[in-house]
Order: C-alpha cells, then structure tokens, then sequence
C-alpha cells in the first residue's frame, strides 16, 4: 500500500511537466490544481482505507487474544477438574475399600473411616467445617459427634438438624447443608452437616448423592460398633 504513497507523491511533483496546458476550458494552472486535488483525495482516501484495514487487523488480533486466553482458561479448568475427579475417585475408594472389611473392622479404622467423610464432605462441598451426629430419634438426643474440629465448637447442632421431612434426606438450613441417613437404627439416625458450602457443589446432584451414600454407610458402621458392644455384654452377663 505505501508504494502508492510514494507513486501519487511523484505524480504531484511532476504535474507542472506533464500538463502544458489548459483543458476543459481552464487554464493550465487551474488544471494543474484540480489533478493536485484529486491525487491529494485518492491519496487521503488510500490512507482511510489502509487505517480502517489495520483497525480491522487489530480487532482480530484482540479477539485472537482472547480466544487463545479462553482456550488457556479452559484447559487449566478441564485440568483441575480431572484433578478434582481423581482425587474424588481416590477418596471414594478408600472409604469404599475399608468399608468393605465390615465387622472385622477395628474401632481404630472405624474412626479413620469416619474421618474420611468428613473430609469428603468438606472436599465435595468446599465446606468450612463438618459434623457427624448420631441422633437417638426416640431419646431426642445426640449420642455421638464426630467433628471436622475434634472440639466440636464450630457447628453448634440446632434442633432443625434432625427435623427432616419425610422422604427428605437433603436440607439447608442457614449456611448449613444437612444430610440424614433413609433409616435408623437401633433407634439411632446418622446426620451429616456441613457448614458453609459452596452453593454451587452442594447443588450438584452427585456430591449430594455421594454424602448420601456416605451418611448411610456411617449409620451401619456406628450399628456394627454398637452390636458388637451388645454382645459384649450379653456374653458377660
């Protein structure tokens, strides 16, 4: 593009060579200044057409840009979610794995295993702090909490906790999520409480049937430990 710059920049210079004399009924001055003007205007319109070309290569270059950001932003997501996944897969299988040993399990496991899902629980939910009662519905007391805390000072129980609906195993209450086990045992009913979670996970209907899941397999853990204390005492009586 700039060769024609350069071509009607000569072409300025040597108007006064090549027109000798007056056309169309002008003279040759005013001839010489009419196709001055015009290579002036083609010269400024070559420039307004070269400057909307490098907006429009400019603009394509931004979108560009932000094409190839968004494609970076996405892999890093799709990798941190895969991330997300194995580790969730790993933790799963790990409850799932001593899970299966049952009543051979000892109380040590037993805790470990309790342990690890609360952290599920907070891992799944982006949670603050965690809580696993064991709620004696007929008593209307708790029996047993395991916390995210040892102390149990961050989740304060409130009553709403053990008021589920029926067929509800999944609520919110304030910044907690609750899940409730489908049964009870013994008289005793597992809950699990989060507190607060990300709205986001604790909408996803997988982390919520995971915790589900989780909260059942606890309730049965906490029966075996029970039975076998029963049978203790049976024995020595």
């Amino acid at each position: 593009m700039y060769w024609l710059f350069l071509a009607i920049f000569i072409l300025v210079i040597m108007i006064p060579d090549i027109i000798r004399q007056g056309m169309f009924g002008m003279p040759q001055e005013r001839v010489e200044e009419f196709f001055i003007f015009l290579l002036g205007m083609a010269g400024f319109l070559f420039f307004i057409l070269k400057e909307h070309q490098l907006e429009i290569q400019r603009i394509e270059k931004i979108k560009e840009q932000r094409r190839l950001q968004q494609t970076s932003k996405d892999l890093v997501d799709s990798y941190s979610y895969i991330g997300e996944v194995n580790r969730k897969m790993d933790m799963l299988m790990r409850i799932g794995s001593d899970l299966s040993e049952g009543a051979n399990m000892r109380n040590k496991k037993k805790s470990e295993v309790f342990d690890s899902i609360i952290e599920a629980a907070l891992f799944l939910l982006k949670g603050e702090g965690a809580s696993l009662i064991f709620y004696n519905v007929d008593q209307k007391r708790v029996v047993n909490e395991i916390c995210s805390d040892r102390k149990c000072r961050l989740i304060k129980k409130k009553s709403d906790f053990f008021n589920m609906g029926e067929n509800i195993y999944v609520k919110t209450i304030d910044n907690f999520m609750v899940f409730s086990s489908n049964r009870s045992i013994h008289g005793i009913r597992s809950y699990l409480v989060v507190k607060n979670f990300d709205e986001f996970q604790g909408q996803d209907n997988n982390n919520q049937e995971i915790l589900k899941y989780l909260t059942v397999q606890a309730l049965f853990l906490y029966s075996n430990f029970i039975d076998i204390i029963k049978g203790k005492t049976t024995k020595k009586s």
